[in-house]
């Protein structure tokens, strides 16, 4: 779900706006930092700090005053140069007073930037309760302040690196609220989006991805981005068909592209990917085995063998995207596919015999077919073992930690011992069209993929999420 982190707001304080052809921006998609003008750091004649007396007071006027005195002076000397005597809008300055333990007043002054700048550096330090609450304060304190945004955005990326979801959530609907205007508009709403699938908020999450949708001149990676959300948000409400329609619907789109508008997003296409497997393999083990003879469970089996490779083949669509969270959850479910279909057929209903049997002869019977049986289907679980180490190797390689992780090792232990408990004796299912393993893409699960840059998916068939 990127799963994402687009980067907080500047990693340093406030500053002077960058030199013109400065890139702010990082990977494609990503949110800029932001640089703001504020009066520590600014340039030389915005005038000093003045002292305040106890309650809050504006400092327009003062710049004012002072443009004016250099007017003056300036006409004094008979100069004809030109002087921007344009006011300068400063923040609310707000001095508070207590008295101490000896009687004595201790005054305390501060304004929107230094909260904000204090909360900047607190974040850094990865003193995130210190730092929400000081961004907290920039908003509730100075309302009308130019930090607002950057402060509700920031908090609410705190809050998402300590896992406080919901309270995260809460940031950036008030920026959306309270800043409609805000540069940070967009941004904040794909982090609210992430969020709403990671809680899953479905209904909600498709309201934002929807409005988002109509939206104009969204970046090729924005557009995609949104549509393999609402994909995911489709597949956790449970909603398969639609599901598998979005996702199909964004991979189009960005293969439709012109060069000039390539897709780089890797992530969500690889999101959409994953989907559209997970939609496939869904259906597959939606399909139970009847009871009946060969002639009843056999097209049955055909038809979901079928599935399992066409899921198969989305999951390396998106393994070939070298993204190595979806990379990880495609290999795991892909071992699973085949752990579960044998499963399946194993504890599919008993053919009958051909002449009727009963009390021992019929439980000779039904334990010679499962014998017989569990020969026939050997390889599914030799399959499972195959693609689960694949993908143990690829994401240790990796130097890759998750919950998909460990889901592998403890899956893959339990598929060794299945193994060792299978019987001896011929193996393969012959003529019956039965999944056999694909070749592995190119960039198969033992190649190491880069490291990750957003958020990884989450072991369920809801995401899917980073």
């Amino acid at each position: 779900m990127r799963p994402t982190a687009r980067p907080a707001y500047a990693a340093t304080s406030p500053t002077l706006e960058a030199p013109p052809g400065t890139t702010l921006l990082g990977r494609p998609g990503q949110r800029p930092a932001k640089l703001l003008v504020g009066a520590k750091g600014a340039k030389a004649g915005d005038g000093p700090r003045v002292s305040a007396s106890v309650g809050t007071m504006k400092r327009r006027g003062f710049v004012t005053s002072v443009s004016a005195l250099i007017v003056a002076l300036v006409g004094c000397a008979g100069r004809a140069a030109p002087v921007d005597t344009t006011p300068i809008q400063l923040d609310t300055m707000r001095v508070t007073a207590r008295q101490d333990a000896d009687g004595a007043i201790v005054t305390n002054a501060y304004d929107a930037e230094m909260l904000f700048e204090r909360g900047l550096s607190a974040m850094r330090h990865e003193r995130c309760d210190e730092a929400v609450e000081l961004f907290d304060r920039v908003a509730d304190e100075f309302p009308g302040s130019r930090f607002v945004s950057s402060a509700l955005y920031d908090a609410g990326l705190c809050l998402r690196r300590v896992e406080r979801f919901d309270e995260a959530a809460l940031r950036f609907e008030r920026l959306i609220r309270e800043v409609p205007t805000s540069e940070d508009l967009r941004h904040a709403s794909y982090q609210l989006l992430h969020l709403r699938l990671k809680l899953g908020r479905w209904d909600a999450g498709l309201e934002l991805a929807d409005a988002l949708l109509r939206e104009n001149d969204l970046s090729p990676d924005e557009r995609v981005e949104a549509m393999a959300l609402r994909a995911q948000l489709l597949l956790g409400k449970g909603d398969h068909d639609g599901a598998g329609r979005q996702a199909r619907d964004a991979l189009a789109w960005a293969r439709t592209r012109p060069l000039a508008e390539e897709v780089r997003d890797t992530h969500s296409l690889a999101a959409a990917d994953y989907v559209y497997a997970e939609t496939l393999r869904l259906r597959s083990e939606a399909i139970a085995l009847p009871e009946g003879g060969v002639a009843e469970q056999r097209p049955v089996l055909e038809r979901r063998a079928e599935l399992l490779l066409d899921a198969q083949r989305a999951y390396f669509d998106a393994i070939r995207r070298q993204h190595p969270d979806w990379a990880a959850a495609a290999g795991y479910r892909i071992g699973a596919m085949y752990d579960t279909f044998w499963t399946s057929v194993m504890s599919a209903p008993t053919p009958p015999p051909a002449t009727p049997l009963e009390g021992e002869l019929l439980q000779v019977y039904e334990e010679e077919y499962r014998t017989s049986l569990a020969r026939l289907v050997k390889p599914l679980v030799r399959h499972a073992i195959r693609y689960w180490e694949l993908t143990l190797l690829m994401v240790e390689r990796a130097g890759l930690e998750s919950e998909w992780t460990e889901r592998i090792r403890v899956d893959l232990e339990r598929a060794r011992t299945r193994l060792l408990e299978q019987p001896e004796g011929p193996e393969g299912i012959d003529g019956a069209r039965a999944p056999t393993p694909a070749t592995p893409p190119a960039t198969s699960p033992a190649t190491p993929a880069p490291a990750p840059t957003s958020a990884s998916p989450t072991p369920t068939t809801t995401t899917p999420t980073p």
